[in-house]
């Protein structure tokens, strides 16, 4: 039965993409890491089928957009006003190191440290 949850992660992986963007914490890579210490041992390892099967539910209907389009946005804004390809560059990984020197460098001249 294995098999079979094996072969279902596998073509949710097909439609979950990575983004490049955000190296180290992207949730496709963590997804993929996920499964990969699960099946060990491939679609011949022991599983908890219920388990498996509710969480791949639940990821494809993630992976599918279902409550996107049960429940399609109004507004083509976010709350801060940024578009989103805005959106997609502050929440780079490369912005979020920049933003976390600057602000390492602000609080330890705040705190007096070095």
């Amino acid at each position: 039965m294995s098999r079979n949850s094996y072969r279902n992660f596998l073509k949710l992986l097909e439609k979950w993409p990575l983004d490049e963007t955000k190296k180290g914490r992207d949730l496709g890579e963590y997804i993929r890491v996920r499964i990969t210490s699960a099946f060990k041992q491939g679609d011949s390892s022991i599983v908890n089928e219920e388990e498996c099967m509710r969480t791949h539910s639940s990821l494809d209907r993630l992976a599918s957009n279902v409550y996107a389009i049960r429940y399609p946005r109004a507004l083509r804004s976010s709350s801060t006003g940024l578009s989103l390809d805005q959106c997609r560059e502050v929440n780079s990984t490369e912005f979020m190191e920049n933003v976390t020197a600057q602000e390492s460098g602000f609080i330890s001249k705040l705190f007096g440290r070095n």
